[in-house]
């Protein structure tokens, strides 16, 4: 079991007990590295978690916990697909389809900037697997949008979002997972042509 499971079944444990387990407290006991991860599940959880027996003022306290509304407006984005994130992002930052085109030509040395336009229409457009695209892209994406790394991270619909209940006697009971890529991501792009780097970009998969 990983800290994560760990905590995060104390928790429920608390919740279910009809104590008032503090957030703030099993996230300080989390390592750093793992702190955000941690505020994701306990926000998915809260989301479905019987209400225990708390007057309404307690229940707004739970509610406005700053990790929790943080967590839950993240993973709110990770809802929406990337072509409309990368498309709001992009708007927000007043930069022209054609600036991103150019930068990431820039960026990855690559010789046909119509090219590279065209793919950053398609993807947009949620023409690519969001998927398939590489974590490369993505990460020079985000900096020349000005946002962080992981606000474009594939959409948790598109990996496949794991989140169930264990049966009532399991000693955890919840086990959650947030599975952002699937296998299917890490497998070799399909091997019809081969692949130059703007496609290795857009569809050669996480590791391309």
């Amino acid at each position: 079991m990983s800290a994560i499971e760990q905590l995060l079944g104390e928790f429920v444990d608390a919740w279910n007990a009809g104590q008032r387990p503090q957030v703030d407290a099993y996230l300080s006991r989390a390592a750093p590295e793992e702190q955000d991860e941690l505020a994701e599940q306990l926000a998915t959880w809260l989301q479905i978690a019987p209400t225990p027996d708390y007057d309404e003022q307690t229940i707004n306290e739970l509610a406005q916990n700053p990790a929790l509304v943080a967590a839950i407006a993240k993973g709110e984005l990770l809802q929406t697909p990337l072509a409309e994130r990368v498309l709001t992002f992009r708007e927000r930052a007043g930069l022209a389809l054609q600036d991103v085109a150019t930068r990431l030509a820039e960026a990855f040395t690559l010789p046909d900037l119509a090219r590279t336009e065209q793919y950053v229409t398609e993807l947009e457009a949620g023409e690519f697997d969001e998927r398939r695209v590489s974590q490369r892209l993505l990460d020079r994406l985000a900096s020349i949008l000005g946002v962080d790394a992981d606000a474009l991270t594939p959409s948790a619909t598109a990996g496949g979002q794991a989140f169930f209940r264990a049966d009532e006697d399991a000693d955890l009971s919840v086990v959650a997972s947030l599975e952002v890529l699937s296998e299917a991501a890490f497998a070799p792009a399909p091997a019809d042509a081969p692949l130059d780097e703007l496609d290795r970009l857009f569809r050669g998969g996480p590791g391309a």
